[in-house]
């Protein structure tokens, strides 16, 4: 995906190999280190309904840097604040931390060029191992179910929005969690 002069790769991977969750740092610390100026980005994807979502944090963490409007220092953190749709670091850390228990990992890559995105989005992947999810996996009633407690999002809220079905409005819901972030600070 591309937007303003970024271009943005995101996935999630169910069954992440042991290895990786041990010391998810020491993979991403490498990766960024051979990647200079991109963002690398992981983390437990237990509220993720669609990869349209990472893609909504993604730009909503760099627009919020473009603005002056950003949490955190580091673009990497900034990304987990808005897909958490929290503001505290801490509870964001707590809430999409990879784990050693962690079952389906996400990924985002920012970079200047959809070469690089692309590149880099695959090594991640890689490193991470696990089979890639497809949106149908990541909209299973089940899923959503727990997604929409993720966000605190109550039934009354998905009744009233107007949509195609009740997946369509938690995901709706969930973006605008993501977008107004900045509202609740």
């Amino acid at each position: 995906m591309n937007f303003g002069d970024k271009w943005a790769a995101a996935s999630v991977l169910k069954n992440p190999r042991r290895s990786f969750l041990a010391d998810p740092v020491k993979i991403l610390d490498a990766l960024r280190a051979a990647n200079r100026g991109a963002v690398i980005q992981a983390f437990d994807a237990k509220c993720v309904a669609s990869v349209r979502q990472i893609h909504a944090a993604a730009v909503a963490a760099h627009l919020a840097f473009k603005a002056g409007t950003n949490i955190s220092k580091k673009m990497e953190m900034e990304l987990l604040l808005r897909l958490a749709a929290d503001t505290q670091i801490w509870r964001a850390l707590d809430r999409l931390g990879v784990r050693a228990d962690t079952e389906e990992v996400g990924l985002c890559v920012l970079a200047d060029d959809r070469a690089s995105a692309a590149r880099i989005a695959e090594e991640l992947a890689r490193a991470v191992g696990g089979v890639e999810v497809d949106d149908d996996y990541l909209m299973r009633s089940e899923r959503l179910a727990k997604a929409a407690e993720f966000y605190s999002i109550e039934e009354a809220e998905i009744e009233s929005v107007q949509a195609s079905s009740r997946a369509e409005a938690i995901f709706i819901l969930i973006l605008e969690r993501i977008a107004t972030l900045d509202l609740r600070r």
